[in-house]
Order: C-alpha cells, then structure tokens, then sequence
C-alpha cells in the first residue's frame, strides 16, 4: 500500500515538473534558430506595411501577431530593440543593411517560400503615348540581349556601384518623368555622385531607347503610387513590390525580376540593447521627463497618473537626464527621437504613442492674425494637394544631406510686406541651424509660402517658450516652431491648417548601455562634432560677439544712467527721492530674466523695430544702473559728514566739494562692489535667449540641439564665460588702478606740486 502511495506521488510529481517546465518553455522565447519558430501567438513579426512581404507573412505565420511600419529602417531598429521579434522583407536589402553598419540582428538561413515579384508601376494617365506597350517592348529586348541579367548580375549580385555611360539623346522627342525612392540600395539611392542604382540605370536606358530627356522625382512608398495614378509621374522604378491591392491601382509592367524574402531577428549574442522598460505603465511612480511650455506634461500624466514629472528646457537636457538616470524616461516627439537616437544604441523609445499630435504655424488672436492664419492655411492645403508637403517631408526627414540646404529666404522681395516669424532652433529637423543658417521643414515650407504670395520673410530664433509668448503678445507674426496643436494651446492663439503629424513617445535607455570609446577619443570626436563640423565655431563666435555687445554697452550705460540719477537725487526733494528709491528698489526685486520679458512682450509689444538685442540692452542698462546707484549711495555714506561742512565753511561750492573731496574719498569703497557687479552682468546675459537674442549660450543650446551632446557644449559655454569674465575683470582692474587713489604714483599725487618751496 505505501509502495503504491509512493508510486501516486511520484508520478503527480513528475507531471508537475513536466507542466512547469512546459509553461517555462512556452513562455521563454529563447534564441530564435528558424523561421518556423515564429509561427507562435507569443511572436510579434515587424512587415513594410503595403509590401509583398505584408502578404508573405500572413501566410507563412498566421499565429503570430503583426506590427506595420511604413519606413523599413523602423521595422530594422524595432528587430535590434526588442520591439518586434522579427521582420520580413528583400533579403539582399537587409545583408546590405547590416554590411553598412546595422548592428543588434542578423539574418535566419534561408528565404521564405513565396518570392517578391518587381515591376516597373506605370501611370495610367501620363501623357506618352503608349507607355505600358512601350515599356514591356523595352524590357523584352533587355531580356533578350542579356542586359537585364547583367544588370542584376553587377548591382545585386555583386554590389558593382559603377554608373555605366548611357548615352542621352541629342534631340529629344519625349520627356519622361520617373518615380524612384532614393532610399533602396542597390536598387535606387544616393552614392557618391548623387542618385544612382539599379533603377536609376533601368531608366536612363529607357530614356534613351525612348528618345525622351529624364527627371526624376523621390518619393517614399506611402505616396508614390499615388504620384503615379494623379500623373505626377510617368512611371515608377522603384523595387516596387507587386501586389493584387497596387495591381488595382494601377498597372505593371513586365516583371523585372524576383527578390528572395528574408527574416531579420535580433542578434542575442550581441550586447544586449533591449529597452529597460516595455511599456508605459512600468513608469508608474517613477520620474519622466517633459518640455516646458509642450503638451507632454498632460499627455504623460494621462498615461501615468502617478508619474514625477520633471522640466527640462530642451531635448538635449532631457536626453543626458535620461543617460545620468535623474529620470527614467521622457516625453518627445517620435520624428525627433529617431534623429536623437540614431547612431547612440544607449537609448530608444517604447513603440507605444501616448497620442498623435498633428503640428501647425501659430498666430496671435487678432484681425492681423486670423487673416494670415487663413492665407497659410489655404497654401497648407495646396501643398498637401500638389505633393510639396511630401517632397518636405522626404527631404527633411530623409537621410540625403546634401538635400538639406538654405533656402534662400533672406532675399526674398517684399512686393506685399515682410512677415516676422519666431522660430526656434532646437526643434530639429522642423526648424534647426546647419552650415550657419536656419533652415528645416518649417523654413522650407515658410519659404516657398512668401514667395508665392510675395512676401518678404523675417526669421527670428529664441527658445520654445520665447516662441509662445512672441505669438501670443503679437510681437511677431507667427511661430514656427514644431508646435503641436491642443486645445490649451487653442486658447490663446491660432493655429492653422496641420502640415505634418507625428506621435508622442516615451524615450527610454536600452540595456545596451553607451559605448566606451575611451577619455580622448570621445573628447576629439566631441570637438571636432561642437567645433569643427558645419563650422558651429562661427556659431560660438557670433555667440561671444552678442554677449560682449550688451554687456559692454550696458556696462557704460549703465554707469553713466547710475551715476546720473544719483546726482540728480543727491540734492533732491525727499519725494522725488523716495519715488527714485522704490523704482530702484522694484529693479533690484525683480527677477532680471521676468524684466526683460516684461520689457520684450509687455513695454515694446507690437514695436517691430525694437529688437530682442535693443529689448537687452535697455534692460541691463537700467538693472546696471540701478546697481550703480546703490553703489553710489553706499559709498558716499562712508564720508564722514563733517568734510562736506568744513569745505563749505571754508567757502568751497557743492559741486566742487563733490568732486574734489566726497567722492575720490567714496571711490575706493565703491570700486569692489563695481568690480563684482560686473561679473554679474556678464553671467546675468546667458538669460536672453528667452527674448531671442542669440547670445553665447543660446548658440550653446543651438549646437546641442545638433549633436545632442549635453555635456560638451555646455563645458565650452562655461570655460567661455570665464575667460569673458576674467578678461573684462581684468581691463576693470586695470582702469580701477589708474583712478584708484591709493594706488597712484608718488610722481602722479604731486604733479603740479613745487616740492623745492
């Protein structure tokens, strides 16, 4: 009987262990081998959402879920960070990919089953003749001849990126205009000598066997067969996938040929660079970062109601908070985070939106306002028609620099006015600084607006929250300046028609950690990113210029409007001196930076030719003056009263006993309270990026907001600052010497003396 029993138990016991061990297996995912293991409801499969792999992967994995990017370079960076578990797409793109410098994933052996058909999409309306019997004649006899093979053969097979010499017609009877993506390598991309590939050699030939001149039009896939079906294009070649949902939507040309789809997984023998946190409510309780004056304080808060929200100024803060774990995740729009986190595996986002945030030029609340409103707004809606807010975003969003140039707004011709816009640098890539010049989606799209209504265009940079209160004051025309549109918002100002949208994400750090790359490499590679690259030394230079600008000129205005006024109410009426007294007083109270926006936004409100730079150093003069004052009133108290008496009596007048007797005796007390206030002054500019001047450290921010590195900068602001300070304390010191008293020289106190008498 005890046997039995004991056999009972054993055997329950075993089942246990089977079932826990079974429940261990199944919900462990492990190191994915095959492409058969995915086919599990625990799998999450990333697929470029409209491509031939969307259908390949409904098939091949119907128990997994799947997640859809419009951008394949998502889909490769959601696989490395742990977001998906895989992602399917043309295998020789992704070996491309990872031979270029992708990292965190690699590729399972094999193809899946079902291959990728590639045509050449045609428009259905364009306006040569023939084209869809013309393009498949075409491709017929590149078949025969061996061209096609070739082809293939050189760029894909063997990554030859050699362009051969195609020639062009001498007399052209046709024009044709293509589509292609610039983005696709080998098929169609940027090489060294602009666009280039499989594609791009495709349509050259054509042309020529066309006898038609060639232009090319880039696109990303969201929108090209689009630009092909209104017309915009003659045809695509583009390594279009063919699917029955395009083939409904326009026809195809011969195929071309077949791609093998392959399976991306991420790379578990590497450094781990999954992310520490999955989800948003894993940030319960803990503190996350937010941009003053956004809406992501709200946003955050609804999702995570017991979040510790912290402040930050700037992106760049926000990240090296993150990085120095003083928060544990922050707030930003995902269009800025994928510029941030490119190239730094330390840090990524939860793919989660918080909410989707649809983004707009900003107006003041007035007649002035709603009418501009009204004429951006409909030049919006023509843009999203004609295909320019999509030409914006592939270049701006794009990876082609070379795209990314000036617009050229400063020489716009005013034929109906100049419209002022305050714009904000920090908000890359919608407004930002490259090459010396603003420039970004934002000023692309501003730029094309005036000089299609004729405006002439003003644009003037300060930081997010200068922006708001610039709009909302009517100091400027509108605000430009990566500006979400809420209800908030909504409020106290306009908006107008959304031009791009975009979703708040989480930023958070990956498991990955940052890369050592030892003391002095990282210090040469940040000089040569803060200094060197785009010339940003100009920056800091133009920075250093503005700072000493108002802070010398407020130095001797204010000197002199100290002194003054102190002479004026030295022998004033007691009224009159309480009154200088209280305003001085009411000076000295305030906060210097609630000063000059009072000065900026509420004094010269609507005074267009004041600027931020004037607004300064108006300011700082009378803040300098003030200081000035008291210096003035607290030295001359140090005279005893009785030398003022005794040269009266001896018949000596006021004036000259002020200046012959009172005050070189006031002087040397006055001097080291002079000598530190104008420390003061200098460390008190680094404020006045707030009414948009750009002074040292706004140019700090603004390089920053480039390379988002925290730290450099920010040191290089720092030692500037001192070196500002110690070579202005030392020309004080050097003029204090020279009218000091004490330290005149025995042959300067007895000039004019006769020491033989």
């Amino acid at each position: 009987m005890a046997l039995k029993k004991r056999t009972v138990a054993a055997a329950v016991l075993a089942a246990v262990l089977v079932w826990l061990l079974a429940g261990c297996a199944a919900g462990e995912k492990g190191n994915i081998t095959s492409a058969e293991e995915l086919n599990d409801s625990r799998y999450t499969i990333g697929v470029d959402q409209g491509s031939a792999a969307d259908l390949i992967v409904e098939k091949a994995f119907p128990e997994a879920s799947f997640a859809y990017y419009s951008d394949k370079f998502m889909g490769y960076r959601a696989v490395a960070d742990g977001k998906v578990d895989a992602f399917v797409y043309d295998r020789r793109q992704m070996e491309i990919a990872i031979e270029n410098g992708l990292t965190g994933v690699r590729l399972l052996d094999g193809t899946l089953a079902e291959p990728i058909d590639i045509a050449a999409g045609i428009s259905p309306v364009s306006k040569i003749d023939r084209l869809e019997e013309r393009i498949n004649a075409f491709i017929a006899e590149l078949r025969s001849d061996g061209t096609l093979d070739d082809m293939f053969r050189r760029w894909v097979a063997e990554g030859n990126t050699a362009m051969p010499d195609i020639p062009v017609p001498a007399s052209p009877t046709e024009h044709l205009t293509v589509g292609t993506s610039g983005i696709a390598e080998p098929f169609s991309y940027y090489g060294e000598n602009g666009l280039t590939g499989y594609d791009i050699e495709l349509a050259a030939r054509f042309a020529a066997w066309l006898n038609a001149d060639l232009s090319f039009r880039i696109y990303d896939y969201g929108s090209i067969v689009a630009a092909a079906q209104s017309g915009d294009v003659d045809c695509i070649m583009a390594d279009l996938n063919v699917t029955e949902e395009r083939r409904q939507e326009l026809p195809f040309s011969d195929i071309l040929f077949s791609e093998a789809a392959g399976v991306m997984v991420r790379d578990t023998a590497s450094a781990g660079s999954g992310l520490e946190y999955t989800r948003a409510e894993e940030l319960a309780g803990l503190p996350v970062g937010v941009l003053t004056g956004s809406e992501h304080p709200e946003l955050v808060s609804a999702a995570i109601p017991t979040a510790k929200l912290a402040y930050y100024n700037g992106s760049p803060d926000m990240l090296q908070a993150l990085k120095a774990r003083k928060v544990e995740a922050y707030a930003e729009d995902e269009m800025i985070i994928r510029i941030m986190s490119a190239g730094d595996d330390s840090v990524s986002w939860i793919p989660e939106y918080l909410d989707t945030v649809k983004m707009a030029f900003a107006f003041c609340k007035n007649e002035e306002g709603e009418s501009l409103c009204a004429e951006i707004s409909e030049f919006i809606r023509e843009s999203a028609e004609d295909g320019t807010l999509d030409e914006l975003n592939r270049i701006w969003l794009g990876a082609d620099e070379e795209q990314k140039k000036p617009t050229g707004y400063e020489s716009l011709p005013a034929l109906n006015g100049t419209l002022r816009a305050a714009v904000s640098s920090e908000s890359m890539p919608m407004v930002y600084v490259k090459d010396n010049a603003l420039v970004g989606y934002e000023v692309d799209l501003l730029t094309r607006f005036c000089a299609a209504r004729g405006y002439a265009l003003e644009l003037e940079d300060m930081s997010f929250a200068a922006v708001l209160a610039s709009v909302q004051s009517g100091k400027f025309d509108l605000g430009a300046a990566a500006m979400a549109i809420s209800e908030e918002r909504a409020k106290s100002m306009l908006f107008s028609e959304p031009h791009f949208e975009t979703g708040v994400v989480l930023a958070v750090r990956t498991t990955a950690g940052s890369r050592d790359e030892g003391f002095f490499r990282g210090l040469a590679a940040s000089f040569e990113k803060t200094f060197i690259r785009e010339n940003r030394w100009l920056l800091f230079l133009r920075g250093i210029g503005n700072t000493l600008l108002i802070a010398v000129s407020a130095i001797l205005l204010g000197t002199a409007l100290g002194f003054c006024v102190y002479m004026l109410c030295r022998r004033g009426g007691r009224i009159a001196n309480r009154v200088t007294r209280a305003a001085v007083w009411l000076v000295q109270a305030m906060p210097v930076l609630v000063f000059l926006m009072v000065l900026y936004y509420l004094i010269f409100v609507g005074k267009a030719s004041v600027s931020g730079t004037a607004v300064a150093v108006i300011g700082f003069t009378i803040v300098f003056g003030a200081s000035v004052y008291g210096m003035l009133c607290t030295g001359v108290e140090t005279v005893d009263r009785g030398q003022t008496e005794a040269a009266y009596a001896l018949g000596v007048g006021n004036r000259r006993t002020f200046f012959d007797i009172i005050l070189p005796q006031a002087i040397p007390h006055i001097l080291p309270s002079y000598k530190g206030g104008i420390g003061s002054l200098i460390r008190s500019t680094s404020i006045v990026g707030y009414i948009a001047v750009q002074d040292l450290t706004k140019m700090g921010d603004i390089v920053r907001s480039r390379t988002y590195e925290a730290f450099f900068p920010l040191l290089v602001v720092a030692v500037i600052y001192i070196l500002l300070a110690a070579l202005t304390n030392f020309a004080v010191g050097r003029v204090i010497d020279r009218i000091d008293p004490r330290k005149r020289s025995r042959e300067a106190v007895l000039k004019g003396v006769n020491t033989h008498d």
